[in-house]
């Protein structure tokens, strides 16, 4: 018997590894990293927006793409920065990488899927199907 008493019912050991001895990507998904900007998602009656704040890359470093039901923003860069003087050289590398993942709800229509990057943002617009789209009040004639 274990002295702690945590590993000696099998059990609960294995809800105890299962809990505690995974990542948090592993219990959550893996549609972000550590560096991933935040994104805001934004519903009006047309479209699902998404804003992602990224204002050290730019619009190549991007990748958006759609494979099922499943939207994903990506960005990978890599500077290369190279200074040589008399007295020292340095080279230093920056890198950015980042993915993530959005479930796409039924309601949209993946053909107009658009993507603008300005001032430091990336606007992914994902329009709604016709069916999708809120046509107001509906008046019901009393026969």
């Amino acid at each position: 018997m274990n002295t702690n008493g945590i590993t000696s019912n099998p059990a609960f050991g294995k809800i105890f590894d299962e809990l505690f001895n995974r990542s948090i990507s592993d219990i959550v998904g893996t549609d972000f990293t550590s560096e991933s900007p935040s994104v805001n998602i934004i519903e009006t009656n047309e479209s699902f927006e998404l804003e992602v704040a990224a204002p050290e890359l730019t619009k190549q470093d991007f990748n958006v793409s759609i494979e099922k039901d499943q939207l994903t923003i990506s960005a990978d860069r890599k500077i290369e920065e190279y200074e040589n003087t008399s007295t020292y050289k340095r080279k230093e590398y920056d890198f950015k990488k980042f993915s993530r993942k959005f479930r796409l709800p039924k309601t949209v229509d993946k053909e107009t899927v658009t993507a603008k990057y300005n001032l430091g943002i990336l606007r992914v617009t994902v329009d709604k199907t016709p069916e999708a789209k809120e046509k107001g009040p509906i008046t019901i004639n009393i026969d």
